[in-house]
């Protein structure tokens, strides 16, 4: 029996659809049979380059997921437009990956689970450092209780490209009508997943968010425009079986890549890991009768670890893996982000009932 090849249809032909492209070429038997994106010659160029029929190029992302020719979809675009795919998905019983935020706000999340509970489908939200090899080795210390019981958790993902020295023009990240929020929603929710990936839910939730920079130039106009989102969050949290867990995260940090760090402190041990060095995860316990400290740094190079669009092809046919981010950990992530926003505006931290 020859095997099935997934043709793949990409929405939105922008960095990220790029990034996902790239990654998609690892994947065997998938096929890039289609694209879609409001900017007809960024449609045109990539038609062109993958050597695609004048049909299988769209402008209008409901065109492409009601394509029965394509088997999933993989969506790389603006906040706004997340729901409105995800809903055309559900509605066409359409698998896609899609990227994170789930959504701009609770109300849209409110509306797609309950579409999705009615209608589900196969769905991935791109949390993609759960598939980091550092991140699944700690998963599975955790799961092993090599730290024993888990007491803190410790995030901040910071990047230095907003700084005023680099004149970051005004783009749709900056436009709350677009984004949502701010860093909360771009890299914020990053930190959100990683501590439900290794931890569990959120109870309880503070947060503090700021805009160091209130106006950026849109260099189509060559004014300024208001920045009306947050450009620096900062928030607590009390996660399942009563961890702490602190975080914070902005792009004003000077040399700072892409520098996005958790610890987790156990009454057993601490371990770091940074995906800036995704293969390397820095381990410090007391061990044995005396208690002796051991600190140590795993090098996981060449160590099998599960990519994730291959995950999600894998789910297609078979069962879900245990780090699967699932349409379900995207409504959670929301419920956060959406807590943490009422939180900074009033002061008062938010229980969660999840």
């Amino acid at each position: 029996m020859s095997q099935k090849v997934w043709n793949v249809g990409i929405i939105g032909l922008g960095s990220i659809g790029d990034y996902h492209m790239s990654h998609l070429a690892k994947i065997p038997y998938t096929r890039v049979a289609a694209v879609c994106d409001i900017n007809a010659q960024a449609v045109e160029q990539t038609g062109n380059r993958l050597n695609l029929p004048a049909a299988k190029r769209y402008t209008d992302f409901k065109q492409i997921i009601e394509d029965n020719e394509i088997d999933f979809v993989i969506a790389g675009v603006s906040n706004k437009f997340h729901a409105a795919i995800l809903k055309h998905a559900i509605h066409c019983h359409k698998p896609i990956f899609a990227e994170k935020p789930f959504t701009r706000t609770m109300e849209e999340a409110n509306e797609l689970i309950s579409l999705y509970e009615s209608n589900p489908i196969p769905c991935m939200i791109g949390f993609s450092y759960r598939y980091r090899p550092c991140f699944q080795y700690v998963k599975q210390l955790l799961e092993q209780k090599t730290l024993g019981r888990i007491r803190h958790l410790a995030a901040h993902y910071l990047q230095e490209e907003n700084a005023p020295m680099f004149n970051k023009e005004y783009t749709w990240r900056f436009s709350k009508e677009v984004a949502g929020s701010g860093i909360l929603a771009d890299i914020g929710s990053h930190m959100i997943d990683s501590a439900r990936f290794f931890v569990g839910e959120f109870t309880q939730v503070a947060g503090m968010l700021s805009t160091f920079i209130d106006t950026r130039i849109d260099l189509r106009t060559g004014e300024p425009v208001k920045v009306d989102v947050d450009d620096f969050a900062g928030f607590q949290g009390v996660l399942d079986d009563g961890v702490m867990a602190t975080f914070y995260t902005h792009k004003n940090a000077i040399g700072a890549g892409n520098q996005f760090q958790v610890t987790l402190f156990g009454d057993l041990g601490t371990v770091r890991v940074s995906v800036e060095n995704p293969n390397e995860v820095h381990l410090t316990l007391r061990e044995g009768d005396e208690r002796e400290l051991t600190e140590k740094v795993i090098y996981l190079d060449g160590k099998p670890m599960r990519l994730m669009l291959q995950d999600f092809v894998d789910s297609l046919t078979d069962s879900k893996s245990s780090i699967f981010p699932s349409f379900m950990d995207g409504y959670r992530n929301q419920q956060v982000l959406q807590a943490i926003l009422d939180s900074a505006e009033d002061g008062v931290a938010r229980r969660l009932s999840l």
